[in-house]
């Protein structure tokens, strides 16, 4: 059999769990009812596109219709539902929320991300890419910074043939997302120089990183590209992966790039329902080649149906009217969500303060969270500090503020080794380290910890489909964490280096196992740089420590108020929201692309369920930022002078 003949290696069979339930009667399961708009999304069994602004419960709605196609038998016994998400902690949701829906039909719910996917079909099938786009020796994921770029692509304008000249001033920042992105690889590498510029450009792009002697070096737009590849010549496996995933999910779908939209076209445009959940006026990731009108690209070329769902789950009447303020400016035919949330009485939905220095802000921003934490029954983790960029200015001073109250305060951007806190706490890898330290910590009470844990080394070794398997993962995991019990007992945190636990832990977890299951479900997060992070993290929050179970607090730093970048709440609320920085420092960017900022803007006011508190200073409100000053004149939001 050719290479190119090779099918999807069949999957370990499994048993049938329990009859079909008939479609009239299903029932959502965790929830009390839909809205009569996501019933008629979620019975519908062609492609949907399902339109869901800030608190629609996308996730949920996608939950419950795999629930509905599983548990009727719209989706057969052995035919998956495969999930694509964009962000590894939103695949990783999603997940859990299918199993904790439908535990008896969990491991036909395939969640991953878009990267996951196509690097994984790399992997397992380079073998079947055309004899010109095979690999010798292997690959490494890099992504070359924007001064690579450049260069490459002034060598390219000075070498290129005369007839080309003029023709290759292409944005360094967007060649890779937008040109590389949207060339689809031709099965014979061209040759000659008979091209048009773009051709010529990407061509030398993949002579000079992968076409070349040794290693390849690549990106995930290309590997994207070249899974599209190999999924477009080699049919048998193109059919072996939609006979395997008749229904597809796509999650965020307006930050689909133009190569992810290819490849989705490539893979499942036909014989496939595919069901995409996004709201345009959240598009936040032009700058990383986020295609403009992706939901109506996706309605027109695979022929799908539209739903808008208007129920807001999450936020108060009050802040539900200040979003649709905003969300008219990004689309003037939005139609106002009903807000669902029960508004609290005794405080003001919105507010704008104005402070005269950074030290003044969060001084009183701190005392008022310790004082309204005092009164009420809420918690650090119910306030979110939110800004645009470099959320690091901010830390030092809401850190030492919040401090004197015995706060913590947790800056999710933050580097910890190779990666940012947020990608770290949220990385399978750690929460199963964190998990072992707990259970072995406190053995009693911690049921849903042991229930993660086990699911996943379940997972790691093999055993998601294998009753007795699992078993004797949960004997396993009894005798793991006896062992580690012991050996912090042995072991004071005050006294133990952090490179001591991970190597513990690693040895036993079987690394090795633990690295194969890393490697095959979450591309791109490299599990050496993953446990060197967690050494660095563990090694921070050691420091002083007296009790494991305090450095284990220290390290999640769950109870604490979160600092991070409009971009990393996406997908995330909090009952009380200080969106600081509203000035022309922090929103310099609106001069090059006002709409998308305008979406970045309404992506970070619109985490709040109960109060939003907007922060600012007494510089000039012209020029670009004043659209946002106005938006909130508009919206009735009160300014108070804090001093």
């Amino acid at each position: 059999m050719s290479a190119s003949d090779r099918e999807v290696p069949a999957r370990a069979p499994m048993q049938r769990l329990s009859n079909p339930v008939p479609v009239l009667d299903w029932r959502p399961t965790g929830i009390e009812d839909l809205e009569p708009t996501a019933w008629g999304a979620l019975r519908d069994t062609g492609n949907v596109a399902v339109v869901a602004g800030p608190g629609a419960g996308k996730t949920e709605f996608l939950a419950q219709r795999a629930a509905y196609l599983l548990q009727t038998g719209l989706c057969p016994w052995p035919q998956h539902i495969l999930a694509i998400s964009f962000k590894r902690d939103s695949a990783a949701n999603l997940g859990r929320r299918v199993a904790s829906r439908v535990p008896d039909h969990a491991s036909r719910f395939v969640s991953m991300t878009f990267d996951a996917f196509t690097k994984g079909l790399v992997d397992r099938f380079s073998l079947a890419l055309p004899p010109n786009w095979q690999m010798s020796h292997g690959y490494d994921i890099r992504a070359a910074p924007d001064s690579e770029v450049q260069a490459f692509l002034n060598t390219v304008a000075f070498s290129a043939p005369q007839t080309l000249a003029g023709q290759l001033g292409f944005q360094s920042g967007r060649f890779v997302s937008d040109i590389v992105g949207r060339w689809n690889l031709p099965e014979a590498v061209p040759t000659d120089d008979a091209v048009d510029a773009v051709s010529y450009a990407v061509r030398e792009w993949w002579r000079a990183r992968y076409l070349r002697p040794g290693r390849a070096e690549v990106d995930f737009v290309m590997l994207n590209r070249l899974a599209e590849l190999l999924v477009r010549t080699a049919p048998k496996l193109r059919r072996a992966l939609r006979m395997t995933y008749p229904i597809v999910f796509v999650d965020e779908f307006q930050d689909t790039t133009s190569a992810q939209f290819s490849f989705l076209t490539s893979v499942f445009g036909e014989e496939t329902a595919v069901t995409t959940v996004g709201d345009g006026k959240q598009r936040i990731m032009g700058w990383a080649g986020a295609m403009p009108e992706a939901v109506q690209r996706f309605s027109s070329t695979f022929d799908a149906t539209t739903y808008r769902l208007a129920w807001n789950f999450r936020s108060s009447d009050a802040l539900v009217e200040l979003q649709h303020v905003i969300a008219s400016k990004l689309d003037p035919a939005t139609v106002r969500a009903t807000s669902k949330a029960t508004a609290e009485d005794g405080h003001d939905p919105t507010v704008l303060w104005t402070f005269s220095s950074e030290d003044r802000e969060a001084r009183f921003i701190a005392d008022w969270i310790a004082r309204d934490i005092a009164e009420s029954d809420r918690t650090p983790a119910d306030f979110a500090l939110i800004a645009r960029q470099r959320v690091k200015d901010f830390e030092p001073y809401f850190r030492a503020r919040l401090a004197a109250h015995g706060i913590r305060v947790r800056n999710d951007d933050a580097r910890v080794g190779k990666m940012t806190l947020q990608d770290l706490l949220k990385s399978e890898t750690t929460r199963l380290l964190v998990g072992l330290l707990r259970l072995a910590h406190q053995p009693r009470g911690l049921a849903a910890v042991w229930r993660e844990v086990s699911t996943t080394l379940g997972r790691i070794h093999g055993a998601a489909e294998d009753e007795a398997a699992q078993r004797r993962v949960g004997e396993d995991l009894s005798d793991l964490t006896t062992q580690l019990r012991s050996w912090l007992h042995a072991h004071p945190a005050a006294i133990t280096s952090a490179a001591d636990v991970v190597r513990e832990m690693l040895d036993l977890v079987d690394s090795a196992a633990l690295r194969r299951y890393v490697k095959a479900t979450a591309p791109g997060e490299e599990f050496d740089l993953v446990t060197g992070a967690f050494e660095a993290r563990l090694g921070t929050v050691l420091a002083g420590a007296v009790d494991w179970g305090l450095v284990l607090d220290e390290f999640e730093s769950a109870d604490a108020v979160v600092l991070l970048t409009t971009h990393r709440s996406k997908g995330l609320e909090y009952h009380t929201v200080f969106f600081l920085g509203i000035h022309g420092r922090q929103w310099w960017s609106l001069r090059s692309d006002r709409r998308e900022g305008t979406s970045t803007f309404f992506v970070g006011l619109s985490r709040a369920a109960q109060r939003l508190v907007f922060t600012t200073d007494r510089s000039e409100r012209t020029g670009p930022i004043a659209a946002f000053f106005a938006m909130l004149t508009e919206a009735g939001v009160p300014e108070i002078v804090q001093g």
